[in-house]
């Protein structure tokens, strides 16, 4: 069975591959903080002695590296991206080539790339702008100089809620940022939502974004691992996104139509980096890894959404939000 290394195991996506994978691969998961779904490892990767030991002693075949400071907020520390991004990263590969590992699968961000009003192809310019995507976009060049096989993934909007058998997992970030999560919560709870301007070059003045859904991402790197593996000399870089392109508004009114709610919601003012479009092509991933959204139909992930939301309010789970008002 292949062995695979998770680092940054305990959050959203890092949760949802590790239960969607447990029964495919030997797993082990690397996390600062305490996952509420399985065991993994506790581990600031910034400590570069325990990260060497750990994988000195588990010998992974492909390490899939999550782990950073994920959440795109200007008001937060430069310095904790760079410790958190880049100089885990730095410690991550000087410790699998000490260790002959060879096959890394690195999750980037859709943010790397220069605005542009078509769908984004690998090929395209980069030019990150946030801080978050800045580091991202850094981390990409020192595993691309590395000489290892990689294989980087640059998501797009992921969202919604993995359900295998009796066991759901979604987002609960602290604060929640993100549009899906925020709208359907907002909408179940009847708390207002805030649209961060609508004066962008669109046809309803809201922002266009690409959403893929979560259990799509599980796959795509699923398929990752089984490539990287089974390749000697395997350097790609590949876009994962749904390529269906909705407005903000757009999301309100499928989930108006789904949880047959009116929406209480105010128009606020542009959010800075906020850009008019972020939408995908797709051909790549489907060309190299065999791989299509087949998840990501907007219904499928309110609705897988809107089951999250239930379990929360069963368990008496409640979301924070930051408002950029």
């Amino acid at each position: 069975m292949i062995k695979v290394l998770i680092t940054g195991s305990s959050g959203y996506i890092g949760s949802s591959l590790s239960l969607f994978l447990q029964k495919k691969f030997t797993i082990k998961g690397l996390d600062k903080n305490k996952s509420n779904y399985f065991k993994s490892t506790k581990i600031n990767l910034l400590n570069i002695n325990k990260l060497d030991k750990i994988l000195k002693s588990f010998k992974p075949d492909v390490v899939i590296h999550l782990a950073a400071q994920s959440l795109v907020d200007e008001t937060i520390n430069k310095k904790k991206y760079l410790l958190n991004n880049i100089q885990v990263t730095k410690n991550l590969l000087f410790c699998l080539k000490k260790n002959n590992i060879f096959n890394l699968i690195f999750s980037s961000t859709a943010a790397v790339y220069k605005y542009k009003n078509q769908s984004l192809k690998e090929s395209d310019r980069l030019q990150p702008i946030s801080t978050y995507a800045k580091t991202k976009y850094e981390c990409e060049k020192l595993i691309k100089a590395s000489n290892l096989n990689y294989i980087i993934l640059r998501f797009f909007n992921v969202c919604s809620s993995l359900k295998i058998k009796d066991r759901i997992i979604g987002e609960l970030h602290n604060p929640e940022t993100h549009l899906i999560p925020t709208v359907v919560y907002k909408n179940i709870f009847r708390k207002k939502i805030y649209i961060y301007g609508n004066s962008y070059k669109t046809k309803d003045g809201t922002c266009i974004r690409d959403y893929v859904h979560i259990k799509d991402i599980c796959l795509a790197i699923k398929k990752s691992i089984i490539k990287i593996k089974n390749s000697n000399n395997m350097n790609e870089i590949i876009n994962i996104g749904s390529d269906i392109n909705l407005t903000i508004m757009d999301i309100l009114k499928y989930t108006k139509k789904i949880t047959k709610l009116d929406l209480i919601f105010k128009i606020a003012k542009n959010r800075k980096g906020d850009l008019d479009k972020l939408s995908c092509s797709i051909v790549k991933a489907k060309k190299i890894l065999n791989w299509y959204p087949l998840n990501s139909k907007i219904n499928k992930i309110i609705n897988d959404e809107l089951s999250w939301v239930i379990y929360l309010k069963k368990k008496k789970i409640k979301r924070r939000f930051k408002n950029y008002l």
